[in-house]
């Protein structure tokens, strides 16, 4: 998301230094009023209004993206509302969940699902088939000494 920021101020800058470019013969007056235009003139003026576009195009490039950024992130919502009896993508919370602890568990437990069963394919390829300790082969000690600590 930072890209975006970034990308956008960088713009922002070109369009402001290309405006000045602009604008420098007539406010610093080495372009006089009603004269034709004198060399610098046109050198600060044709520079400065391509540098004006394109930096005006990309900030509204680098803003669509930055919307379209956040909107995917769920912080902005789209200015338009969804039919009601469009049906939703699969994996997305749904809108009724009544609490954010909820809706945030059933987010994060197909993540960590997906992560387990990773993991443990990973384990199974860096042991070349050796058999692979299952969480049903360890168990966990309530010894005096030992409280909390795993043991095979």
């Amino acid at each position: 998301m930072s890209k975006y920021v970034v990308g956008a101020t960088g713009a922002l800058l070109g369009a402001l230094i290309g405006t000045w470019l602009m604008l420098a013969p007539f406010a610093l007056a080495y372009q006089g009023s009603g004269a034709d235009w004198a060399d610098p003139t046109y050198v600060d003026f044709w520079t400065g209004l391509p540098l004006l576009i394109i930096s005006v195009a990309g900030l509204i490039l680098y803003a669509s993206g930055l919307v379209e950024e956040l909107r995917r992130r769920g912080i902005m919502r789209r200015p338009y509302a969804s039919p009601s009896g469009q049906p939703q993508a699969p994996g997305s919370p749904p809108e009724n969940a009544s609490g954010s602890e909820n809706n945030m568990e059933q987010v994060l437990l197909p993540l960590v699902t997906a992560m387990l069963k990773d993991m443990q394919e990973r384990d199974r390829e860096r042991d070349g088939g050796a058999r692979k300790e299952s969480l049903d082969d360890v168990r966990q000690t309530r010894g005096k000494g030992d409280e909390g600590s795993v043991k095979k």
